[in-house]
């Protein structure tokens, strides 16, 4: 009797023991929980001060580009893409204005250099050439795909973070980017890409030619 008596005292404090033990690693849980959720927040925010830039920046951008275009149908095309990038701002402002923040950007470097590679293109190739029309789609489309690639994945930390209206408005940016994409391929499997491959490069004159040029 004693020895049962002794286990059982044993198995009870042994019970004693073990509760604490569950309930502290249930609260440590519950508050990284916590912290992951606020932290996710503040990168949900955090990026769409990013893409906000972005989308200002573009609308910056689009106009240059579409001035430097030959083809027609492809300043029409950037023209396009202005407007809708004008309400995609203002579904961004909304967005702000839902989660009762002000609207502000953080500069998106990606953004920023896609930027300066499409300016590069403008200065490096020749005024009035479906070779810089090529060019300009391939770097308009850069463009479409990095915003592909944001919208995308703040729609569904939308979702994770149980913000769906967010989600849908999100979304439908998303496919405004995919569509425009879309265009641009046919655009430049239509016509530019044909067109451009049957120009050729104009030859440097060489030293002694300049030296002719200049005195002659």
């Amino acid at each position: 009797m004693a020895r049962t008596k002794s286990n059982a005292t044993s198995a009870k404090r042994s019970r004693k023991g073990s509760a604490p033990a569950r309930t502290k690693s249930t609260a440590k849980t519950n508050a990284d929980a916590g912290r992951n959720g606020s932290m996710l927040e503040a990168f949900f925010m955090d990026a769409l001060k990013d893409i906000y830039w972005a989308e200002k920046a573009l609308t910056r951008a689009l106009p240059r580009m579409t001035k430097a275009a030959t083809s027609q149908e492809l300043k029409k095309a950037f023209e396009q893409h202005l407007e809708v990038t004008k309400k995609q701002i203002d579904r961004l402002e909304k967005i702000f204005q839902q989660l009762g923040r002000k609207a502000q950007g953080k500069k998106c470097e990606a953004m920023h250099g896609l930027i300066e590679e499409s300016e590069s293109i403008i200065s490096e190739t020749k005024d009035d050439t479906f070779t810089r029309d090529a060019a300009l789609i391939i770097s308009a489309q850069k463009v479409e795909h990095y915003e592909i690639a944001a919208y995308g994945g703040l729609a569904q930390l939308a979702k994770t973070l149980n913000k769906k209206g967010i989600a849908g408005t999100l979304g439908t940016t998303l496919n405004e980017e995919k569509k425009t994409d879309e265009l641009l391929t046919r655009i430049a499997e239509k016509n530019i890409n044909v067109q451009a491959s049957q120009e050729e490069e104009e030859e440097k004159p060489s030293l002694k030619e300049s030296f002719m040029t200049i005195f002659s």
